[in-house]
C-alpha cells in the first residue's frame, strides 16, 4: 500500500511539473525575438552564455551540499544522493507557491522515519537563503536609491522586506530555544519527540554555516543573471550589477509567486530596476526567461527522469 501511494505521489508530481513547463513554453510569445537575439549574439558573446551554463551545475551542487549538511544529523547521504534529491526537489517546487513543494519532494529520498524532519530541516535551510537575499538586497537597494535618485522602489517594499528579514532571523535562530523549552516527556509520539530532540540540538554555528552556503549560492545566482544580461548585449557594469541584481532578487523574494510565474515576476522587477541603467525592456525579458529555462526548466526535466531510477518506496 505504501509503495502504491509513493508511486502515485511521485508520478503526480512529475505530471504536474511537465504540465507547468509545457504551459510556460506554450504561452511564451517572444520566441522569434529570442532566437534572433540568441543567434546574433552567439557568435560574439558566446563566452557569457558558456559561463552562465557552466554555473548551472555549480548552482545545483552548492544547493546539494547545503541539503547534505542540513540533514547530516538525521541521515548520512553522499554528494551524489544530495544532487539527486535536489534535482527531484525542483520537480516538486515548480508548481507550488514559493517553491514549498521542494523539500517534501527531496525528503522522499530519505529513510521512511526521516522524511518529516528532513522536510523541516529543508525549510530551515531555505529560510537562510531568504535571509541572505533580504539582508544583501536591503543593503544594495539603499545604495541603488542613492545612486540613481529614483523612487521606483516603493518604501512599502523596503518596509515589508525589513519585517520579513526580522521575522526570518527570529524564526531561524529561536528554533533550538523553542524546542528545548517544550516538555518532551509529556509527548507520547516517538516521531515528534525525535523531531524536537533534533531541533533542540541545532547549533548557532550550524545555522550560520547554512547561511554562508546560501550566500555562496546567491552569488552564483547574481553572477548568472549578470553574464546573461551581457550575453544579450545589455551594457551593465559590474558595479551596477552589484547594486541592482540583488535588489531585483529582493523584490522577487518578498513577492508571493509560483515557479511558473517566477520568470515573469523577475522580468518585471528587472525592467523596473534596470531601466535607469539601460532602456532595453524586451531584451531584459529575454535574458531572465532564458535564465529561468537554464536554472529551473532544465533541472526539472532531469529531476523528473530521476524518479524512474528510484526503486526505494
Amino acid at each position: 500500500m505504501k509503495f502504491s501511494l509513493y508511486k502515485i505521489f511521485t508520478y503526480l508530481v512529475v505530471i504536474i511539473a511537465y504540465i507547468v513547463v509545457i504551459y510556460k513554453l506554450a504561452t511564451y510569445d517572444n520566441y522569434t525575438d529570442l532566437w534572433l537575439h540568441f543567434s546574433h549574439n552567439l557568435s560574439s558573446h558566446w563566452f557569457y552564455l558558456l559561463i552562465c551554463i557552466t554555473l548551472m551545475p555549480l548552482n545545483i551542487l552548492s544547493e546539494a551540499i547545503k541539503w547534505k549538511y542540513a540533514v547530516a544529523d538525521i541521515e548520512k547521504i553522499s554528494v551524489r544522493q544530495a544532487i539527486s534529491a535536489t534535482l527531484k526537489g525542483q520537480v516538486g517546487a515548480i508548481a507550488t507557491p514559493n517553491k514549498l513543494g521542494d523539500f517534501p519532494t527531496r525528503a522522499i529520498s530519505l529513510q521512511p522515519g526521516n522524511k518529516t524532519i528532513g522536510t523541516i530541516m529543508g525549510f530551515i535551510s531555505a529560510s537562510t537563503m531568504t535571509l541572505v537575499i533580504i539582508i544583501v538586497g536591503l543593503f544594495t537597494s539603499s545604495i541603488y536609491i542613492t545612486e540613481f535618485h529614483t523612487n521606483s522602489i516603493n518604501n512599502q517594499y523596503l518596509t515589508l522586506a525589513s519585517i520579513v528579514c526580522i521575522a526570518t532571523t527570529i524564526f531561524i535562530f529561536s528554533i533550538p530555544t523553542i524546542a528545548k523549552n517544550i516538555n518532551i516527556d509529556k509527548i507520547s509520539t516517538p516521531k515528534i519527540k525525535n523531531i524536537l530532540n533534533i531541533l533542540s540540538s541545532l547549533k548557532t554555528q550550524q545555522l550560520i554555516s547554512l547561511s554562508f552556503l546560501s550566500f555562496i549560492r546567491f552569488c552564483i545566482f547574481c553572477t548568472q543573471l549578470f553574464v546573461m544580461l551581457r550575453f544579450f548585449d545589455i551594457n551593465i557594469t559590474p558595479w551596477q550589477a552589484t547594486i541592482s541584481i540583488p535588489t531585483i532578487y529582493l523584490l522577487t523574494t518578498i513577492t508571493p509567486t509560483i515557479a511558473i510565474s517566477e520568470a515573469a515576476t523577475r522580468s518585471s522587477y528587472a525592467i523596473l530596476i534596470l531601466t535607469p541603467i539601460c532602456n532595453a525592456a524586451p531584451t531584459i525579458t529575454l535574458a531572465t526567461t532564458l535564465l529561468w529555462c537554464i536554472n529551473c526548466g532544465f533541472p526539472t526535466v532531469i529531476g523528473s527522469l530521476l524518479f524512474n531510477f528510484n526503486k526505494k518506496p
